[in-house]
């Protein structure tokens, strides 16, 4: 219970008000949690052979989506660690104090965290993935880190595939209904109960060990385009019905082209 209140760190590193608002905010997203995946309709695409994988131990993966994509990519992989308890995915978490907020309820919901991004402790994220995958684990991260910009493919993702072998498998989702932090930097995206969600794995891809810098810049730059090409076919499907918070009247809001709200389409 210690290790899922609070990981690696000591409990005297938080204060009696940041312990309270952690463990709130944890009991809160555990529950919206469940609440997506019991009573939303899901349809996955391209997961198949993941899926056996996984269940069976097989052949680790390093799955790769963007950071307004998370929380219903997250909701899927809980509904399989529901199923098996022995499945083993580490997520790569911001070592800040925000991804406390990730991290927590991932912990607590029996998951396995790493911590560390691109702005920080990026060197310690990269090893613990490396030891993680080599003992069998899957790896989650997020394409554009916890900072952004939004849609730019950090490096991380290609040096653990290069260093393990292990494919790099991007995904995405799409809502018919869905609620939007269109002030945040990445316009993050939540799935609303009793929708309808849809989600699509791409094909794996690998980076060969012998990979000099030329070829890794090359790799980042085919993974995004690939990301690019899942996201546009989201943004195309998803319907956005909630805004929080609510827009202003003549406010300038930043959608990707086709991102559908209440029925009208706005282009960038």
């Amino acid at each position: 219970m210690r290790f899922r209140h609070y990981g690696d760190r000591d409990p005297g590193e938080f204060s009696w008000r940041e312990k309270l608002v952690y463990a709130a905010t944890s009991a809160a997203a555990r529950s919206c949690l469940r609440l997506w995946t019991d009573t939303c309709h899901w349809e996955v695409h391209g997961d198949r052979e993941l899926r056996r994988d996984l269940l069976h131990e097989r052949n680790p993966y390093i799955f790769i989506c963007w950071h307004n994509r998370v929380p219903g990519f997250f909701a899927y992989l809980d509904s399989l660690s529901r199923r098996r308890q022995d499945i083993r995915v580490h997520s790569i978490i911001s070592a800040s104090k925000d991804g406390e907020f990730l991290a927590r309820p991932i912990r607590e919901n029996g998951g396995y965290v790493i911590r560390g991004s691109s702005s920080r402790d990026a060197a310690k994220a990269l090893r613990d993935g490396i030891a993680a995958t080599s003992a069998g684990s899957s790896i989650a991260t997020v394409g554009d880190g916890p900072r952004g910009p939004r849609y730019k493919l950090k490096p991380g993702a290609i040096m653990l595939a290069k260093a393990t072998g292990a494919p790099i498998v991007p995904v995405t989702w799409t809502c018919n209904r869905t609620a939007q932090l269109h002030r945040s930097w990445d316009q993050l995206m939540v799935p609303m109960p009793f929708s309808r969600i849809e989600v699509r794995f791409g094909e794996c891809f690998r980076v060969a060990p012998d990979a000099g810098p030329r070829d890794v810049a090359r790799a980042r730059r085919e993974l995004e385009q690939r990301l690019h090409a899942l996201t546009e076919w989201a943004d195309t499907t998803t319907r956005i019905r909630w805004q929080i918070p609510r827009s202003r009247p003549g406010e300038v809001l930043k959608r990707r082209t086709q991102i559908e709200l209440e029925g009208r389409h706005f282009e960038e």
